[in-house]
């Protein structure tokens, strides 16, 4: 009985010392949200910890911050899309590559035949999006800085997901990449107050790809 009773009380203390152990451990770790957004903050609200990651015959550099998504709904190539996320900031990244034939899809689809081949994609894409979105407003496109080491173009698309009064705002920077003989389509896509601070975010990440 003796026994029993010392091994019991011995039991509840290392119970009780593992308990608080736990207790501290998940004190001194905050919520995601606020670890990512410090993050950015102390990196001049810029994206930090960028790392090079390959998709398709192209890299670029990324965030860490990023973690796989399996959801593919807003890339148009579906599976073929690596889609990533910041899940505490509700910020979405894609890319998809095209090639010759959805040129000639995308440009019988848009009923755009002559023009250069890189704006039928880039031109398919955001009016896909916006026939997507409620209240859309579209940006000029515009060329890619040359930082980019490639020939491309970048606009902006701005909407709804629903038509509600209080609905937030998202959103798209899209640009299209052309690279030898294939097209590749990158998004960045977030909340409109998260954004603003984005866009030269998702410019130096363009700017990285080789």
């Amino acid at each position: 009985m003796l026994t029993s009773f010392w091994l019991s009380s011995y039991m509840r203390f290392f119970y009780g010392i593992l308990l608080m152990g736990l207790l501290s451990v998940l004190a001194a770790c905050p919520p995601s949200g606020k670890s990512d957004l410090k993050l950015i903050q102390a990196n001049n609200m810029d994206l930090p910890n960028l790392k090079y990651v390959g998709y398709e015959s192209i890299d670029f550099a990324l965030s860490d911050l990023f973690d796989v998504v399996y959801s593919k709904d807003y890339a148009i190539s579906g599976d073929d899309a690596m889609c990533r996320v910041i899940r505490a900031l509700d910020v979405y990244f894609s890319v998809e590559v095209f090639d010759t034939v959805d040129v000639a899809n995308f440009g019988e689809d848009i009923n755009q035949y002559s023009s250069n081949p890189l704006d039928i994609i880039q031109d398919f894409y955001v009016r896909k999006r916006v026939n997507s979105l409620h209240e859309p407003r579209v940006s000029i496109k515009k060329e890619l800085p040359k930082s980019v080491k490639f020939e491309g173009c970048i606009q902006a698309v701005k909407g709804k997901n629903y038509d509600y009064e209080y609905q937030e705002q998202t959103n798209y920077f899209t640009a299209t990449l052309k690279i030898e003989d294939e097209f590749y389509v990158f998004q960045l896509i977030g909340k409109a107050d998260n954004m603003s601070y984005l866009y030269d975010d998702f410019v130096d990440l363009l700017s990285s790809v080789r």
